[in-house]
């Protein structure tokens, strides 16, 4: 039998800072390894004598260091007979025109990651990228056509959209979205589209974010809408 020690005694706590479990620790022992698995030995506050496993999932490379997803499968005697909270996100919208076809997402949004505008006289089209409640990636669109200029608003980990405002305007016979500005907790993107047309606002309180999209489109993105959520 032959037994590798290398780095095999690497034990550390998972702190928890939102929602019920606000305080609570995971007591975790495995190996520093992107892919793997952590073994869970303990807890506290509502993990009080947990067990279990964590996967360990290589999830993105970003300038700023590689993001890790972590999947928790573990029990503990004080979670019996629990269930998650309802989700808090809300719909904003759309505002708009009423052409085009519907457009939305299926899943439950968690992040918003990033987002791509095509653009020229007006919106041609918005797609996105964004991590579910569940931690998993997805992505969004192309929603309209393709537009003269392409550009990518790639969010930082601590960033996020906390407003969104534009113009609605008569393009070759069509209400459309004239133009667009994201503003972040860091800086304002936009604005996409000259901007030709009547001005809105997509009220986000201060305690939220937008973390997706929803809208009509055809040729050009006739109308947008947003998920929000407290922030975390």
């Amino acid at each position: 039998m032959h037994v590798y020690a290398g780095n095999w005694n690497n034990v550390f706590s998972i702190v928890f800072e939102i929602q019920r479990f606000k305080g609570s620790t995971l007591q975790v022992m495995g190996i520093s390894v992107e892919n793997g698995e952590f073994a869970i030995v303990g807890g506290t506050g509502q993990f009080a004598m947990a067990s279990g496993v964590i996967y360990k999932n290589f999830h993105e490379q970003r300038s700023d260091g590689n993001i890790i997803r972590l999947t928790i499968q573990g029990s503990s005697p004080l979670l019996k007979g629990w269930s998650p909270p309802p989700s808090q996100v809300k719909k904003i919208g759309p505002l708009g025109g009423g052409g085009g076809v519907v457009q939305d997402i299926t899943d439950t949004p968690g992040r918003l990651e990033s987002i791509t505008v095509q653009s020229g006289v007006v919106v041609d089209a918005i797609a996105f990228s964004y991590a579910d409640q569940a931690g998993q990636k997805r992505t969004a669109g192309p929603w309209g056509g393709s537009g003269r200029c392409s550009t990518t608003i790639q969010l930082a980990p601590s960033e996020f959209v906390k407003g969104i405002s534009g113009t609605v305007g008569l393009y070759r016979s069509c209400n459309v979205i004239a133009s667009l500005t994201f503003v972040t907790n860091v800086k304002a993107y936009g604005p996409f589209g000259l901007g030709d047309g009547t001005p809105f606002t997509i009220p986000v309180e201060d305690s939220h974010s937008v973390v997706e999209f929803f809208g009509r489109s055809s040729t050009y993105l006739d109308a947008i809408g947003v998920y929000v959520q407290p922030q975390q």
